[in-house]
């Protein structure tokens, strides 16, 4: 049986590595295609990686290692995520569901301490 559904558009996590201080950002021209592609087609958005981009720049890159999937080991998997990294991003893909697909925003449980740390910057 087929049935209507609705889309949301989201894209990928940020890559946690760094230049010094800040942040290095090679996703960001993906970022624009889905942006692209959720504008034309009028389906809700979820900015992940404006909003991991935010909080890792502020977390730096000491703590933001700790959300390697290795990072028990040899530390250099900036890409996938440990348990750790699935509670933090995972709350912030809730956040923008809640603020953004309004039809699932009461599916989503709330978590106002673990929501501030992300908006502080902090862990």
């Amino acid at each position: 049986m087929l049935t209507k559904c609705k889309t949301a558009n989201t894209y990928a996590t940020i890559q946690r590595t760094f230049t010094g201080s800040t942040l290095t950002d090679i996703l960001a021209p993906y970022s624009d295609q889905t942006i692209a592609v959720a504008k034309k087609l009028g389906v809700p958005l979820l900015p992940l990686l404006a909003d991991c981009r935010a909080y890792v720049q502020k977390l730096g890159k000491a703590d933001a290692q700790k959300f390697n999937l290795d990072s028990d080991t040899t530390n250099k998997d900036t890409t996938h995520l440990n348990a750790l990294g699935w509670k933090y991003f995972g709350r912030m893909v809730a956040d923008e569901v809640k603020k953004n697909v309004p039809a699932l925003a009461a599916n989503i449980k709330a978590d106002t301490a673990l929501s501030a740390k992300i908006a502080a910057g902090t862990l």
